[in-house]
């Protein structure tokens, strides 16, 4: 058995959560570590009482900050983080409400960061894999290159691999690279925070890498459909105002000179493919299309913040 990561703060952002994933997740965090922090950004559900689910011994290891509205995934972020300082902590671990450490990620983790920072090398952050609830399959990491995005496999030997971007559940990052890197991007409000985050950490100096040993179950949340475009893709529907923020966001980081070139012309066509398909096929396609030029027109105008 691997021994408890007590440096290690994990940083729990939650919104109207599911009461079962949510218990499981922070009893599979605090089986590795000593504290969680809790931040819960203005649920209607009353988050409180869910935590009574928690052991004892458990409960006492949770702090909880309660929100008095939604500001956004990024602030609640930066208010967690600002909690694990005080503790204080040497990582911070960026989770979802409805991702679910396996055994042994949080010790997988640190051990790769120790072992990158060991050889010299500027660790911006390191991230987990995801098992998909629906599939069973183990998500991979990207790199960005002159031709679009490319995946990444791990060298079973090594068991981590370089990459350039890192969904922020599951995101183990060292206090000392956030003091140069810096925090979350609270007015992006909500998508595209993680991406924003490893592209200025890169710009810094700074690389990320996939942990392989690192696993984590994860919950996208959205009605998921397959479907045939050149290949067969997985297809996520979403409410109409994440369209808006999707939208925004990229338009708003096409005109960040630290974003990469490479990666602004893949988002291009992402945009217009996701513009294409949701305005023709799904059933809220008048709605949709609002939110999504609505977005464009914002990002254009360099207006941030929440809707």
């Amino acid at each position: 058995m691997n021994p408890l990561c007590d440096d290690i703060v994990p940083v729990v952002v939650t919104y109207n959560p599911d009461e079962t994933t949510l218990i499981a997740s922070l009893n599979a965090l605090l089986s590795q570590t000593g504290t969680v922090v809790l931040v819960d950004n203005g649920s209607a559900a009353e988050v409180g009482t869910m935590l009574q689910k928690l052991p004892p011994e458990r409960s006492g290891a949770l702090k909880f900050l309660a929100l008095e509205h939604n500001c956004g995934l990024g602030e609640a972020l930066n208010i967690g983080i600002a909690q694990a300082r005080k503790m204080p902590a040497a990582f911070v671990l960026l989770m979802d409400q409805d991702s679910i450490p396996e055994p042994g990620m949080l010790y997988a983790l640190r051990s790769a960061h120790i072992e990158l920072r060991q050889q010299g090398i500027p660790v911006g952050a390191v991230g987990a894999c995801y098992r998909s609830d629906t599939t069973n399959e183990l998500s991979h990491f990207t790199r960005v290159t002159r031709f679009g995005l490319a995946k990444s496999g791990c060298d079973p030997k090594i068991g981590y691999v370089r990459t350039d971007f890192l969904i922020s559940s599951g995101s183990l990052i060292s206090i000392a690279a956030l003091d140069r890197i810096g925090e979350m991007d609270k007015d992006l409000f909500i998508d595209h925070i993680d991406t924003e985050w490893c592209f200025r950490a890169q710009s810094k100096g700074f690389k990320l890498y996939g942990v392989c040993t690192a696993v984590m179950r994860h919950s996208l949340g959205e009605r998921r459909i397959r479907v045939w475009w050149g290949r067969w893709r997985t297809i996520a529907f979403h409410q109409p105002f994440r369209y808006y923020y999707m939208f925004r966001n990229s338009v708003l980081l096409w005109q960040r000179p630290y974003m990469s070139a490479a990666w602004k012309r893949a988002d291009t066509l992402r945009i217009l493919s996701l513009l294409f398909f949701f305005t023709l096929f799904s059933a809220n396609r008048i709605a949709n299309l609002r939110m999504m030029l609505q977005g464009l027109k914002d990002g254009f105008n360099r207006r941030a913040g929440k809707l």
